[in-house]
């Protein structure tokens, strides 16, 4: 079955509700599907208190991991402080019960995982910085070179070389003489490799964030906020980035920061969010100076939604599908939906397999015992944190012979859980053993025992562990309770 969240809106962008179940038409890649389930589902915000007496609106809304993503790699500080307030407000008021969240910036990666707990989000925001490096230039030097016209000269896309003989021409009033085009190709080129990089290492955050939440349980969205950055010349990462939110179903939503802009110029290449929006079933923000309608908009869950099911009728090729939502009849409305869904191979290659058995015991609860390997669960002093103890015995695990070594890899993984069965973190490593003889048979005597620490707040976790041996794919696995204190 493949689930299609769809919202329906007026013309004045109002959620509509009230439509049945043969109101919509599903098509996948084109073809016409019978719509085998339907669910109304509703939602009021936190801060939006109902009159005394007033009904509640019955459906509960579905489990949400939604990332608030700040690119201070792009933010300007005078943006940085409205932008971070309204994040702040959003959290306070607008989050969903079952809701959690997670703070990032693309100018770092951290440790930090999905919460439901407003402080801690709200302290995580606080933490935001301005930028070590104002890629826009400095304002003071002469000539001053916008990050789209360091990218046309420095790319040899301006046409009639207009930009250049204009930034020649600045050098007048500083220097008492034009700059010559080899001076201003220099600061052109030297400008868009600044801007290039940032622009590289965001969507490689972006990327590593898509990854981190590509097997969450429920609804996956980021919330972009950006001052709009270039993806000239990096078209082929931007493609695969979209691909891979596509295949995970991670929605990234787009919010710029620069609010209002009149006459603006390039503001077409300005479009990073844009097109991340677009190619992942998004919504781009952007002309608009309420930056807390901005947060409410693209994280939020509408007031009325709906929830499409229907069983593919074409759905084992292990492809791509594009969807398509309709309305039966026309009313004026629009339809948001997901662009499409990756079907389920009959057949997996055996690299997919690995991973997919290793994910499907991460997420179950039963005792596997394949593989010599002991769990047992630790707090040590410190800040609020588990460890999770394994305990491998070398005597029953296979090696494989490397020349005057024994060779043994194996990925190991930690999941915590709420009471609700909610993923909460976890991390993953790979140990990988290359031993000589004496170490091996050192080790063979007593075992070898590792360890693996996962940082979250204090509370009562359902707890998960596995370890899985590369030569032959064979598991342990056991689930436990713990308390952090």
């Amino acid at each position: 079955m493949v689930e299609v969240p769809v919202v329906v809106r007026d013309g004045s962008l109002h959620a509509v509700n009230g439509l049945a179940r043969d109101d919509f038409e599903v098509f996948d890649n084109g073809k016409k599907q019978a719509i085998a389930s339907f669910s109304e589902e509703h939602f009021t915000p936190r801060g939006d208190a109902s009159p005394p007496g007033a009904a509640r609106p019955n459906g509960q809304p579905r489990p949400r991991f939604l990332a608030l993503c700040f690119d201070d790699l792009h933010l300007l500080p005078g943006q940085l402080n409205p932008i971070k307030e309204a994040g702040k407000q959003f959290v306070r008021t607008s989050l969903a019960p079952g809701d959690r969240a997670v703070v990032v910036r693309t100018s770092r990666s951290e440790n930090v995982s999905f919460t439901n707990d407003v402080a801690t989000l709200v302290g995580q925001i606080d933490k935001i910085a301005p930028p070590f490096m104002d890629v826009s230039d400095d304002k003071q030097k002469c000539p001053h070179i916008e990050p789209i016209e360091a990218y046309q000269i420095a790319n040899s896309l301006d046409s009639g070389d207009q930009v250049l003989h204009a930034k020649m021409a600045e050098c007048i009033p500083c220097f008492n003489r034009p700059c010559t085009d080899r001076e201003v190709i220099a600061r052109a080129k030297m400008l868009w490799a600044r801007v290039r990089q940032n622009t590289g290492n965001a969507l490689g955050e972006i990327d590593g964030l898509v990854d981190g939440m590509a097997r969450l349980p429920g609804q996956r969205i980021v919330v972009l906020t950006s001052g709009g950055f270039l993806t000239g010349t990096l078209e082929a990462d931007v493609d695969r980035l979209m691909e891979k939110a596509r295949r995970a179903e991670v929605v990234i939503n787009g919010l710029d920061a620069r609010g209002l802009r009149v006459n603006a110029s390039g503001v077409v290449w300005y479009d990073g969010m844009g097109v991340l929006a677009s190619g992942t079933g998004g919504t781009f923000f952007h002309d608009n100076n309420n930056m807390e309608l901005g947060f409410r908009e693209l994280g939020t869950l509408p007031e009325t939604s709906y929830v499409l099911g229907f069983a593919p009728s074409d759905g084992s090729d292990g492809k791509f599908h594009n969807l398509k939502v309709r309305l039966a009849e026309k009313k004026g409305y629009s339809v948001e939906a997901r662009l499409g869904y990756t079907a389920t191979a009959a057949t997996a290659n055996a690299t997919n397999s690995a991973v997919s058995k290793l994910d499907r015991a991460a997420m179950a609860s039963d005792t596997v015992t394949e593989l010599p390997a002991s769990f047992a669960w630790e707090q040590w002093a410190g800040p609020p944190a588990i460890t999770l103890i394994i305990h491998l015995d070398f005597k029953l695990l296979h090696f494989k012979p490397n020349g005057d070594r024994r060779s043994q890899k194996l990925a190991i993984v930690a999941v915590l859980s709420d009471s609700h069965g909610m993923f909460v973190t976890g991390k993953r490593s790979v140990l990988e053993l290359n031993l000589k003889d004496a170490t091996f048979q050192q080790f063979a005597k007593g075992g070898f025992t590792t360890a693996l620490t996962i940082k979250t707040p204090p509370g009562s976790y359902t707890v998960r562990a596995v370890a899985e041996d590369a030569m032959e794919g064979k598991l342990a696995a056991a689930s436990s309770t713990v308390e952090v204190k």
